[in-house]
């Protein structure tokens, strides 16, 4: 089937978008602009290999091969990845979707949705997007329950159509405009939705940890500390967060 010009394959079941993406571009049966969703993952995986529990039927989980677009920095497809899922759930009328540092998705204190970025090949990369669109008492273990939450829509299948559509029109946009006015303003919407800003946290950092707070990001995807410090979205991560504003 083909939604927003893209080729798409859907599966009932995955064992994780981006591993199936990352396979079939490895024998060329995927192509970029590509794209694998999934009703459900077995095996669905976050940043730094953490596990992503897809509710089958209720989530988006989509994998988009790309030809690795002509950043200088690695770190800047992250910034435009995670304003493009906002963007695209702004339009189906989830509201107060912010960005949590680089590139998870937030509705006040939940995570609701999160991007990967892997390597697929020479020039290649998998653009990995999990949302939750809708969560019912019971859909989430445990350990869940506290930190995870959905966009507020409907959970159908008209919907995650409907999103998956937007979010391509979306990044679309946002790599044609690479360099832009238009891309100015996408690190400009960057900086306005991030979650950590006045947030006490734990970093690792070239190696090093660090505990700080967070006065903000910068629109190429990098950390803004308190004293002025500005770490590399290249090469620091988030360990946890200590305390909120």
């Amino acid at each position: 089937m083909q939604i927003a010009g893209h080729n798409v394959l859907w599966l009932g079941q995955a064992t994780s978008t981006n591993e199936v993406a990352r396979n079939l571009a490895a024998t060329g049966q995927l192509v970029p602009g590509d794209v694998v969703i999934a009703d459900g993952q077995s095996a669905g995986r976050g940043r730094r290999g953490r596990a992503w529990v897809t509710v089958p039927g209720r989530s988006l989980a989509a994998s988009i091969l790309l030809r690795t677009p002509p950043l200088a920095r690695p770190a800047r497809l992250a910034v435009i990845a995670a304003v493009a899922a906002c963007r695209a759930l702004d339009r189906l009328g989830a509201r107060d979707v912010l960005i949590k540092w680089p590139n998870d998705l937030m509705r006040g204190e939940r995570k609701i949705g999160g991007l990967l970025i892997e390597q697929a090949g020479p020039g290649l990369q998998v653009l990995g997007v999990g949302i939750n669109l809708e969560l019912r008492p019971g859909d989430l273990p445990d350990a869940l329950r506290e930190t995870a939450g959905d966009a507020g829509l409907r959970g159908d299948l008209a919907t995650r159509q409907r999103l998956l559509e937007a979010l391509l029109e979306e990044l679309d946009a946002a790599l044609a405009d690479i360099g832009g006015e238009a891309d100015r303003g996408r690190g400009e919407d960057y900086v306005r939705r991030a979650w950590l800003s006045g947030r006490l946290v734990e970093l690792m950092a070239d190696n090093r940890p660090i505990r700080t707070r967070v006065v903000g990001v910068t629109p190429e995807g990098d950390l803004r500390l308190e004293g002025g410090q500005l770490l590399s979205g290249e090469t620091t991560q988030i360990v946890s967060v200590v305390r909120a504003r």
